[in-house]
């Protein structure tokens, strides 16, 4: 692997991330540049199709089969749920927990936040540490750096230090964690459901955040600005970015009273359950939502599941001019979803970089529509 002629390969992805946009200060094309990105992927799984997926492990055996994926401005997933992950014949079927963002995405979050040489830097969510290899290359000092993982360190800190930086590395659950210090700059690699007051304390004064907020099924980067006593606001960028949700140590979950049932008409289209901009409000308004596609004897059936257990979903049949139905458990799901939907639809179906986020003081979190002064509601 140490022999690996690698420096083509990052040069010539530095040159595919300028082509596409996402690569624009010269900084960080020569952190791109000067990153043995395959230091932090001596092993990866591929996708070779299947329903499950059967995933193929890649080593630094398998020669170029290896090495030009980790070079093209790909997703790699690096870990499978080792509770359900299953060797069969070719490979694995399992799900994905882990992965190496796709390098497109990591340097558009990073030109985004603009680091200076001189900024303290938090890296929440170190991964594979390929990422806070690339702030590294962007400091004055790689001390001003720390780097944070709920699960194992070891093996990225080990890699960051045969490559010469020496970062605070933790490992800790981001959003809860007691922040002894506070950052110029933070960027989170996961999907986080809500700014924690853990988050927002360790932002100093003047400082900025970049994240990827709401979700699951939503994909919205919003990038926040430290204002006066403590708030942080700013607004979605227009290219989102799609991460793996938060993993956080066990907890309760505190679960509804179901026994409330209901059902009605909706008016909600099938087609905009595919609408990632409309399912970004639903995101919002319906913290940790998620959604399922199936089918009900024969009719297409659009699903969304609350962490609280509560659900509600629409059913379309093929009929000419039948009207779809909703039905739901546990209270105000299908009330929620009807409120985002015609709102969104009466303004024109607006795209998630028309809005914003103002996170108080106080912890409270308040999307707008266009400016803080526009349109907003009050986010549970």
């Amino acid at each position: 692997m140490h022999n690996v002629n690698w420096e083509r390969h990052a040069r010539m992805l530095a040159t595919t991330l300028e082509e596409s946009g996402d690569l624009t200060s010269s900084r960080l094309r020569e952190a791109v540049i000067s990153t043995p990105r395959h230091v932090f992927l001596p092993h990866y799984f591929e996708a070779s199709g299947g329903s499950p997926t059967l995933w193929v492990e890649r080593k630094d055996t398998d020669g170029d089969a290896w090495l030009s994926p980790i070079y093209s401005n790909t997703t790699l997933v690096t870990e499978l749920d080792p509770k359900t992950a299953k060797q069969v014949e070719g490979g694995w079927n399992g799900h994905p927990t882990s992965s190496s963002t796709q390098p497109g995405l990591v340097v558009r979050m990073l030109e985004a936040l603009g680091i200076r040489p001189e900024h303290d830097v938090l890296d929440a969510g170190l991964g594979t540490a390929y990422q806070a290899a690339l702030i590294a290359h962007c400091l004055r000092d790689s001390h001003q750096l720390t780097a944070g993982d709920i699960g194992t360190t070891e093996p990225a800190h080990k890699r960051l230090d045969e490559l010469g930086y020496s970062p605070t590395v933790i490992r800790a659950d981001a959003t809860k964690w007691d922040w002894k210090r506070q950052f110029d700059r933070i960027v989170f690699s996961f999907g986080l459901p809500r700014v924690t007051d853990s988050i927002r304390w360790a932002v100093a004064p003047g400082g900025r955040i970049i994240a990827n907020i709401f979700g699951p099924i939503s994909s919205g980067l919003v990038v926040l600005d430290a204002k006066k006593k403590g708030a942080l606001e700013g607004p979605f960028l227009k290219r989102g970015g799609s991460f793996m949700p938060a993993r956080h140590e066990q907890q309760d979950m505190p679960q509804a009273d179901l026994s409330s049932t209901a059902e009605g008409w909706t008016d909600v289209p099938l087609a905009d359950f595919g609408n990632h901009h409309f399912l970004f409000l639903l995101a919002a308004h319906l913290p940790g939502v998620n959604l399922q596609f199936g089918t009900d004897g024969g009719r297409t059936t659009r699903r969304l599941v609350l962490p609280d257990g509560r659900w509600g979903e629409a059913v379309y049949t093929r009929q000419e001019g039948a009207r779809p139905v909703f039905r739901e458990q546990g209270e105000s799901v299908w009330e929620d979803v009807e409120r985002v939907w015609t709102w969104w639809a009466d303004n024109g179906r607006p795209h998630w970089d028309k809005f914003g986020l103002t996170v108080g003081n106080d912890g409270t979190h308040r999307l707008w529509y266009r400016s803080p002064e526009g349109d907003s509601w009050v986010l549970r």
